[in-house]
């Protein structure tokens, strides 16, 4: 249940990951754009100010162990309810950013909290621009 409730905040900050602007000749990579984003979710997270996080995650998000958008929102709320976003740390250390045109991964983000610990992967998707979180799953 724990790993569930950690799983869910660590979607959130994937969803962060994988969320960016738009590249252009003279800006940062995706993969630097990826990275920031990240870092404004789980700050948009820890602030709990879910109307910037949930602006990152796509409307086409999914994932089998949460759902869709409004699941891993109503998730977040709930896990942050119960004290698990409190003393979340997210390390991309040992994350790798793929990008693949207009698609990406970035996996494994290791989430640690009171919950335990536990690495996600994360999918997202270049929409009209911007990086968007559109999946996540355990990692193994």
């Amino acid at each position: 249940m724990k790993k569930v409730a950690v799983f869910s905040m660590v979607l959130g900050m994937a969803v962060l990951m994988v969320a960016g602007c738009a590249t252009t000749a003279k800006g940062p990579s995706d993969e630097e754009q990826i990275r920031q984003r990240i870092q404004e979710g789980i700050a948009g997270l820890k602030a709990k100010n879910y109307d910037l996080f949930g602006g990152m995650v796509s409307e086409n998000f999914s994932s089998a162990v949460v759902g869709d958008k409004n699941d891993l929102l109503d998730y977040l709320k709930n896990a942050d309810d119960m004290g698990f976003l409190d003393e979340l740390e997210v390390s991309l250390d040992d994350a790798v950013i793929t990008v693949e045109g207009e698609v990406a991964t970035v996996e494994p983000v290791d989430v640690t909290g009171s919950f335990g610990s536990l690495s996600l992967n994360f999918t997202g998707a270049k929409e009209k621009g911007a990086w968007m979180v559109t999946g996540v799953e355990p990692g193994y």
